[in-house]
């Protein structure tokens, strides 16, 4: 198992991927736009778009992005999106995406990896993080 930055030949893939996560699939016009400007952004320090690729084949990517926070006193990653292909769920690869976005975090200065979640909390409590505050949204669309 190989954990590499996304790239443009991993489009296909990861729409598979958003496909089995998101409720009610995903927009290919709309992902294909997002898609390319994160690989762009990928190129800097603030993103991190990552794959986990088993023998050329992608089963999983984590995306995260590190913005400045006064309160948190330093850098702060936050995980936005972990997802698992359905039939590679239960191997570690969730682990090792996510343990990916924490070195890079503390490599960049981070002080803290926050996530929002929904239905994973114990998953993400087992593996260290607390619950620290309540997230709401508000759509804008």
């Amino acid at each position: 198992m190989r954990i590499r930055p996304a790239d443009v030949t991993d489009a296909d893939a990861v729409f598979t991927l958003l496909g089995q996560a998101a409720e009610g699939g995903a927009d290919r016009p709309v992902f294909e736009r997002n898609y390319e400007q994160l690989i762009a952004a990928a190129t800097y320090d603030d993103t991190d778009f990552l794959v986990a690729d088993r023998d050329g084949e992608v089963v999983g990517y984590v995306l995260a992005a590190r913005a400045l926070s006064l309160h948190s006193g330093g850098p702060v990653s936050q995980l936005l999106e972990l997802v698992v292909d359905t039939a590679h769920r239960g191997q570690g690869i969730g682990g090792l995406l996510v343990d990916a976005v924490i070195q890079r975090a503390r490599t960049a200065g981070a002080v803290e990896v926050s996530v929002a979640v929904r239905a994973a909390r114990g998953y993400y409590e087992r593996r260290g993080f607390i619950t620290s505050a309540a997230c709401l949204t508000l759509p804008l669309t």
